[in-house]
């Protein structure tokens, strides 16, 4: 499932990345956003942006000196120990993402597509999906989400552009108008929905050009940056800030309103359900696919597939709990902003720290070492 011959190109990997930005931000940040008066969502969005290439940074840093696996860079700098309990961070991370991506897709089918339908057959439905893409292994997954970023795409840039007409950009002032404490709180919400991006710490052997890995993510915070900018604008501009507070997927509702030339698709929300309904899937498949292979790597598990089964498991009992507990998308969300990039940014500065100690006492040993010779 996951050899190391099957390697994927850049772009491959920049347009896995931008779906797995898209979907959930899209979603999710322009309700968050709304609470600030007018347009100002949008500088939300670009200090989270700049908060995603420190990030980025950061991913960058350690990528340059990782020779093989992350977990084998983590274990050669840190210890066994103290990289099990890194791998545990991530992988109970990538699984309480997944579990929300779960919920969310919950959600978004049984409000716009199948209102009678059960949940959880909704949810062994797409993790069953999830687990078929894990098994075709990532060169697979990587061909698929090439397609499917074209079929997303395009037909989401020409609703957008109809919809445009409909704005009135008086609903976007006044701005400038919002304190600076809800600026840093946003900020940070939509700092916590580019997490993903530590995927690409565990995308290394897997990528053909890997000294240019990095840039795949710089690209992906680049273009969802300017498609939510754009969203966010489009929503405010057309229903109001107040408006846009309370409905519960404003973006979907936006595509519903939308009159096409001729009268074609009537239910286009239905069409464009659909675009968000690959996009979260393309979420739920990297966390499916990331959990597996930390657990794999954590098990030494080479030839089975028990840690994906387990891994399908804990999804689902994580997006049954979000169903059940409405106080839980609460939680996840201190979870994300105060635990999980708090978290990543330690590991990601201590063990390069590390390894540049490592180094330089290594470099001071082997000084002494030739001076002795030397002498003697």
């Amino acid at each position: 499932m996951f050899a190391d011959n099957w390697k994927i190109s850049l772009r491959q990997i920049s347009r896995l990345m931008i779906l797995d930005l898209f979907g959930l931000s899209t979603l999710i940040l322009p309700g968050k956003l709304a609470g600030m008066t007018g347009a100002d969502g949008i500088i939300s969005l670009i200090l989270g942006m700049c908060g995603g290439f420190l990030l980025l940074g950061l991913i960058q840093g350690n990528l340059r000196y990782m020779q093989g696996s992350y977990y084998e860079y983590m274990k050669e700098n840190t210890g066994q120990i103290l990289s099990d309990i890194f791998m545990v961070f991530y992988f109970v991370y990538f699984i309480a993402l997944a579990g929300y991506v779960v919920y969310q897709l919950d959600r978004l089918i049984l409000s716009w597509l199948l209102p009678d339908g059960s949940y959880w057959l909704v949810e062994l439905l797409v993790l069953v999906l999830a687990a078929y893409g894990t098994i075709r292994g990532i060169e697979g997954r990587a061909r698929v989400y090439e397609i499917l970023f074209w079929f997303l795409g395009v037909p989401l840039i020409v609703m957008l552009g109809f919809s445009v007409a409909s704005v009135n950009t008086d609903y976007w002032t006044p701005l400038l108008d919002t304190n600076g404490k809800l600026y840093m709180e946003n900020s940070i919400i939509v700092w916590s929905f580019l997490l993903p991006l530590a995927g690409l710490l565990f995308l290394k052997p897997f990528c053909r050009k890997t000294e240019k890995l990095a840039g795949c993510g710089k690209t992906a915070i680049l273009t969802v940056t300017m498609v939510n900018v754009v969203i966010y604008l489009i929503l405010i501009g057309t229903f109001g800030q107040n408006t846009v507070q309370i409905l519960k997927h404003p973006v979907i509702t936006l595509m519903s309103v939308v009159n096409l030339p001729g009268g074609f698709f009537p239910r286009q929300d239905v069409i464009m359900t659909t675009v968000w309904f690959f996009a979260l899937f393309a979420l739920l498949h990297t966390g499916v696919f990331q959990g597996t292979l930390i657990l794999k790597e954590l098990c030494r598990e080479t030839k089975t597939n028990y840690s994906m089964l387990v891994v399908l498991v804990l999804v689902f009992l994580t997006g049954n709990g979000f169903v059940e507990n409405g106080f839980m998308e609460g939680i996840f969300e201190v979870y994300q902003q105060w635990i999980v990039l708090p978290g990543m940014f330690a590991i990601l500065l201590l063990v390069p720290f590390i390894y540049h100690v490592r180094n330089y006492w290594n470099r001071r040993k082997g000084e002494k070492e030739q001076c002795k010779n030397t002498h003697s």
